[in-house]
């Protein structure tokens, strides 16, 4: 893999490459880059991966090879610390400051904020995405007030952008990467300096990342910022002029009352919205909310617009306003939008009356592809990379959806794990098990994995192809320790702690006679590394197939039928396919690890589609019922590398 990229940096060409687990495909990309002496956007799915890209993986090799190079860790603006914005918190009589956990949290990162450097928030415990502190001390584009800023000089966005401006290499991650795209075709600014390579690393995300920051969309959150911003702004610059305090307050109200229109019991987390009603809604109910809704926003513009030449924060808040109904008037009001082939639009549903109204691109292929140039006429070569590109070798599941199937310059590659899957690992598919759309199915699936993990002390993943899916998994679970049906095995579940957390006490739970069972979904299916004897059991609960009814899944499939292609084979099984391949991928990650993988789904071995989905994993030594599943498990067991040390003391 190092020589093709080497290669390819040298030809100007370009190259997407699928590395299998334990290649080490980070070092085969930086090694030669390096070498190149070549400016580098390095890019990558996740915070958490840009973060060890930056402190391990680079000055690794920099010390590896004995060359120094400048490299930068740039992020979006609302992970960083906005000085000016927790000033403004931190003012007696402002709204925060009446809560008093808020304004306890506030005190907390006032403290930190004297002892940071970089002023990235993630260096807060416990300031997650979802804490009400986070859009209090952070930023956004629309509520930014620039160099008219009185901490201007100190500002953190602007200390990491100008690093990354004189930097050798930049570290960002994938949703930057698209957001800069955009900022410089709707404003004319670009935030990333101009490099002779473009890294893409974790590259399968490229097309689902850009399909969000693509996309049009307003949201409660977004509304429920703006009221907050509206009181304080319109306090502290306008106090008096405006009844500030209703106003806000009528936005809030609207926007609840859009989150409680009445919806079919059936209806999903997404309504398709083709009509001028989103499906499953009453039109008569839609259109009062709507309206309502819409006047709020009316009478937000007006008083905003009559205070704003007041103050610069103000004309900020107005702009904000102006950009907010622009996408209201866009996607809601008047019916439904122009039919458009090559998006689809959709309402997004969320707990406590939150929702979001979206169109979005049916993929990232229209932008992506202008980016890429063809090799020689350009004055950058891009490498993709990534352990799920494809089934083919002209890694074509990944090519087409962003547009570079036909670009004959971008090379691909396979490198192929050099791990001994048949030695280290078995897969294990119960042929009993209830169907998977069967109520029974999960009860009797935790029953099992109570039972193995027993034998395992702990050292257990399941993967859920849905988050309802933990929760429902993990009560079960519980309920085989509570009953004694199994030894008191820990149950930990995504949504309870942090996923650092949740991994940090899976690893240690691994070395406890009691032990652990992780019970998680989404991000969990990739970028977890537990490799040695913490993780040895791996179960994903049901193939991985999308939703026919979501909005986005069933335009792509329409797209597909006009084109008289069959939506099953070309986009739900390859799907599927890469996202087996990759939560398959948690289980062996060192040369010494050993494992089983069991797929709680008999569809696989009952099916058609059973064999090319099976195909698409690792060659593992197939179990063929329960007693071949204990003589794998307590093989584990004996082999351990802590068993073998006690055995031998």
């Amino acid at each position: 893999m190092a020589l093709a990229v080497a290669q390819a940096l040298q030809a100007g060409e370009h190259l997407a490459v699928e590395a299998g687990t334990g290649v080490g495909k980070t070092f085969a990309y930086l090694v030669p880059v390096l070498l190149s002496g070549q400016r580098a956007l390095l890019s990558t799915a996740t915070q958490a991966l840009q973060d060890q890209l930056f402190t391990r993986d680079i000055p690794a090799v920099s010390r590896a090879l004995g060359l120094p190079v400048r490299a930068a860790l740039l992020k979006g603006r609302s992970s960083y610390l906005c000085l000016h914005r927790l000033e403004l918190a931190r003012t007696v009589g402002s709204s925060a400051q009446r809560d008093p956990a808020v304004a306890a949290g506030l005190e907390q990162v006032q403290r930190w904020a004297r002892l940071t450097r970089s002023g990235d928030v993630g260096e807060l415990d416990g300031l997650d995405e979802r804490s009400p502190l986070r859009p209090l001390i952070t930023s956004t584009r629309h509520n930014c007030v620039g160099a008219t800023c009185p901490q201007a000089a100190a500002c953190h966005v602007n200390l990491a952008r100008r690093q990354a401006r004189e930097a050798d290499w930049v570290v960002i991650n994938h949703h930057l990467f698209f957001a800069d795209q955009v900022i410089r075709e709707a404003e004319a600014v670009d935030w990333l300096p101009e490099t002779g390579v473009v890294v893409l690393d974790e590259a399968h995300r490229l097309n689902d990342t850009g399909v969000q920051l693509l996309s049009r969309s307003i949201a409660s959150d977004h509304l429920h910022d703006l009221a907050r911003e509206i009181g304080v702004q319109g306090n502290a610059r306008a106090r008096g002029l405006r009844p500030w305090a209703h106003l806000a307050l009528s936005l809030e109200q609207a926007c609840r009352a859009l989150g409680s229109v009445p919806r079919d019991t059936a209806t999903q987390s997404r309504s398709a919205w083709t009509d001028a009603t989103p499906g499953g809604l009453a039109p008569d109910a839609w259109l009062r909310a709507v309206t309502g809704l819409d006047q709020a926003l009316a009478a937000a513009l007006e008083a905003v617009s009559a205070t704003a030449p007041s103050a610069a924060e103000l004309a900020r808040l107005l702009e904000r306003i102006k950009a907010l109904q622009g996408t209201w008037s866009h996607l809601a009001p008047g019916g439904p939008s122009p039919a458009d082939a090559a998006s689809v639009r959709w309402m997004e549903w969320g707990v406590d009356r939150a929702w979001r109204m979206v169109r979005a691109p049916l993929d990232s292929a229209a932008r992506f592809s202008r980016l890429v140039p063809d090799a020689g006429r350009g004055d950058r070569s891009w490498i993709f990379a990534s352990a799920t590109l494809g089934h083919d070798d002209a890694l074509s599941w990944f090519t087409r959806g962003l547009g570079l199937a036909d670009h004959s310059t971008v090379r691909t590659l396979r490198v192929a794990s050099p791990f001994d899957h048949g030695q280290q690992a078995s897969v294990y598919v119960p042929h009993d098990l209830p169907e998977p759309s069967e109520a029974a199915h999960t009860p009797e699936l935790a029953r099992r994995v109570a039972q193995w993990a027993t034998r395992l002390g702990g050292r257990t993943l399941v993967l859920t192809t849905t988050l309802r899916a933990v929760s429902r998994m993990a009560e079960a679970l519980n309920e085989q320790v509570l009953l004694g049906r199994c030894a008191p095995v820990r149950v930990l579940a995504q949504g309870r702690l942090s996923r650092a957390a949740l991994l940090a006490r899976f690893r240690a739970a691994a070395s406890t006679p009691q032990g652990a069972i992780l019970v998680a979904s989404a991000s969990f299916w990739e970028g977890v590394d537990l490799a040695g004897d913490a993780l040895q059991l791996l179960v994903i609960d049901k193939l991985p197939f999308s939703s026919p009814d979501d909005p986005l899944t069933a335009a792509r499939a329409a797209r597909l039928e006009a084109q008289g292609l069959n939506p099953f084979g070309e986009a739900y099984l390859p799907e599927a396919a890469m996202a087996l391949k990759q939560g398959a991928g948690r289980l062996i990650r060192t040369e010494a690890d050993r494992g089983v993988l069991v797929i709680g789904d008999r569809r696989l071995v009952t099916r058609s589609y059973g064999l090319p989905l099976l195909a698409s994993l690792p060659p593992m030594r197939r179990l063929v019922d329960e007693a071949d599943m204990s003589a794998a498990l307590d093989a584990l067991a004996l082999t351990r590398s802590s068993t073998r040390d006690r055995l031998l003391s």
